[in-house]
């Protein structure tokens, strides 16, 4: 399991079979020996991952950070006597 949020993250499990369609999913025998059914993007079946799954991507900014750094912005131009875009 390559998905870094999955409860059997790291681990190795037993593959059963593939359960083909868009999203193909495998089917895969658990540690009490039960079945389930798993997307295949959540695993290394395809191949290694083409994105380190423990990179964090930065988060977004907010429209209202980017109102405040505008008001900011235009606050620092008027005390330094330059024109407002």
């Amino acid at each position: 399991m390559t998905h870094p949020h999955h409860p059997l993250h790291g681990q190795r499990v037993q593959f059963v079979r593939l359960r083909r369609g868009p999203n193909p999913d495998l089917i895969i025998r658990l540690p009490d020996g039960y079945h389930a059914a798993i997307a295949a993007s959540l695993t290394d079946y395809a191949g290694p991952p083409l994105v380190d799954p423990d990179a964090v991507e930065p988060p977004l900014l907010l429209l209202e950070g980017l109102w405040q750094m505008a008001q900011w912005i235009a606050q620092q131009q008027r005390l330094n006597g330059e024109p407002e875009i």
